[in-house]
Parts: structure tokens; C-alpha cells; sequence
């Protein structure tokens, strides 16, 4: 068989690998188009813009009055609806997170070309078109949750629901953080960022660390009911995606420390007799326990 006839058959995987990634990293707005008594308006026109980036798409509402924009990337939205004999409606203040199918119904009121009716609200976050369960950590929550001495942005799974972190003696074949989802194995866990694939394929765990929580615009920890999209591992999926530029100069400018001295005394320093501030033996008293390094007896630093 000719290398030609494999092309077909090239093409069409690398086009379903697509969708799926974008599905993976984008959002859905859909809802339905109506007047103030209920009845379906069709032919309207919808417009949904990403107000960050400018960026807008359109289209018409169907025979049932329903619309649906499809892999929108996650940011904030404004949708506008233009319909002949109706006032145009504008609503701002959308947030469009991970994997949302943000549902945003139109009642339009009649009115005259230059009518427009502003509405500021923002979509509701819960999920009613699947039995997903997951947790979702945007920018604010990836910088105020505690994340570790290495700030590894991997480290908010174990704030979610059904996970816990496992013991030293269960996590020796794990690469980085290692958790249990609802009971599930250490390897039955999925790491990705931007919809591409980001396991460990030795070991389990994540190959890549996350280390710069500036560089991820959101998280979604999905551990039950996944939808058909996802595949490779059972218990949990760490779905992460990346920040992208917008038409206004931005950055973030930030100082990170960490040091033993600023540590609390672990357990283990408690029962070996450190942390005490009456000791006599002065490399026992906290200041000591917690890092002071050229204080520190032998086999200690």
C-alpha cells in the first residue's frame, strides 16, 4: 500500500487530537434567545467577545432560538444580542472558567434601532450540564493557597475534596507530589497542561513541575465522571493551562523566600529534644532547631 493512503487517515486523528485538546482547555457559552413572553426569537444575531483580547465571533440563533459558541478561550466576556423590532442587549461582567458551559439566556424587549438594554452579571459557575465533579483554582487561589517550599502549583490538588496526601513508605514510585484521589492509586492519576500530556512515564506523578504560580491562569482537579475527552488514567485529572497575552501590557513582579528560620519545628525536632527554649544545650533552643546551621551538632546541618 502506498504511503498516499495512510494521508486520510493521518489527517483525520490529527484533527479529532485537536478538538479534544481544545476541549480540554477551553469553555462553551450557549443559552437561549427569547421575547419577554417566553416565546423563541430566531435569526439573531449573537455575538460573544473576549473584552481582554478583543476578539469576537458570531452567529445566528436556530430554529429553536438556541445559540451555543463552542472552544472559547477561558477570560472574561461580554455577549450582545441584535434582533429586528428588539432593543440590543449587552451583558458584561462574564468570567468564562475551564471545561464552563456558562448558560447565558436573552429575554429581549422591543424597542427601537438605538435601544440597548446593559446587563452586569456573570454566569452561573455551577456545573448543570454534566455529572462532572471537580474543583476548580483560578490565578487568586493558585497565589493565596499554601504551596510548599517549592511553590509547585501541583501542590492545590491536595486542597481539593477526596484527596490526601499518602505516606512516605506510598509514594517511593511517585515523581514529585504524590496523592490519592477517593482511594485511587498514585499511577491512576492524569497530569496535563495545555490539553498535552504531562505524566511521568517511568513513575508516576507529573514529568514537568509547576514551580511559577504567575505562569498558570487556572487548575481544574476533575475526580469523578469524567467526560469522554479524557482518557489514560481512572482516579483524578490535574488539568492545568497556561496564562496568555491580552492587547494591555501586564506583568507581575514578585519576591519569593524561604528559609528553615521562618519554618515552625517539626515533630520530629520536638521529640528529639530541639525547639526547647530552657534547654541548656543551646543548640537545642528553637532559633537553632528551626536553621541556625553553624549552631547545629554534628550530623544536624
Amino acid at each position: 500500500m502506498k504511503a498516499t493512503s495512510y494521508l486520510p487517515l493521518f489527517l483525520a486523528v490529527l484533527l479529532s487530537s485537536s478538538v479534544v485538546a481544545l476541549g480540554q482547555t477551553t469553555g462553551t457559552i450557549s443559552g437561549t434567545v427569547t421575547d419577554e413572553k417566553g416565546a423563541v426569537i430566531t435569526t439573531a444575531t449573537v455575538t460573544a467577545r473576549n473584552t481582554e483580547r478583543n476578539i469576537a465571533r458570531h452567529l445566528q440563533t436556530g430554529s429553536d432560538g438556541n445559540y451555543r459558541f463552542e472552544n472559547l478561550p477561558v477570560g472574561p466576556y461580554e455577549v450582545s444580542v441584535e434582533a429586528t423590532g428588539f432593543s440590543k442587549y449587552v451583558q458584561s461582567g462574564i468570567t468564562l472558567v475551564l471545561n464552563q458551559n456558562a448558560v447565558i439566556d436573552v429575554s429581549m424587549k422591543p424597542g427601537g434601532v438605538q435601544e440597548v438594554v446593559n446587563v452586569t452579571e456573570n454566569a452561573a459557575i455551577i456545573n448543570t450540564s454534566n455529572a462532572e465533579v471537580s474543583t476548580q483554582f483560578d490565578s487568586r487561589r493558585l497565589s493565596e493557597l499554601p504551596l510548599g517550599p517549592t511553590r509547585n502549583v501541583l501542590a492545590v490538588a491536595l486542597s481539593a475534596p477526596g484527596v490526601s496526601q499518602l505516606g512516605a513508605g506510598q509514594t517511593g514510585f511517585a515523581n514529585g507530589i504524590s496523592y490519592s484521589s477517593n482511594g485511587g492509586r498514585v499511577r491512576s492519576n492524569n497530569f496535563m497542561v495545555d490539553g498535552q500530556d504531562n505524566n511521568e512515564p517511568g513513575v508516576a506523578g507529573a514529568a514537568q513541575p509547576l514551580n511559577n504560580p504567575d505562569l498558570i491562569q487556572e487548575v481544574r482537579l476533575i475526580t469523578n465522571q469524567f467526560l469522554a475527552e479524557y482518557g489514560r488514567n481512572s482516579s483524578s485529572i490535574f488539568n492545568a493551562i497556561t496564562k496568555a497575552g491580552t492587547n494591555s501590557y501586564h506583568g507581575s513582579v514578585f519576591w519569593f523566600h524561604n528559609s528553615n528560620a521562618l519554618n515552625a519545628c517539626s515533630n520530629t525536632d520536638k521529640r528529639a529534644g530541639f525547639c526547647n527554649s530552657n534547654a541548656t544545650n543551646p543548640s537545642q533552643r528553637p532559633d537553632v532547631a528551626k536553621g541556625s546551621v553553624a549552631a547545629a551538632p554534628p550530623g544536624r546541618a
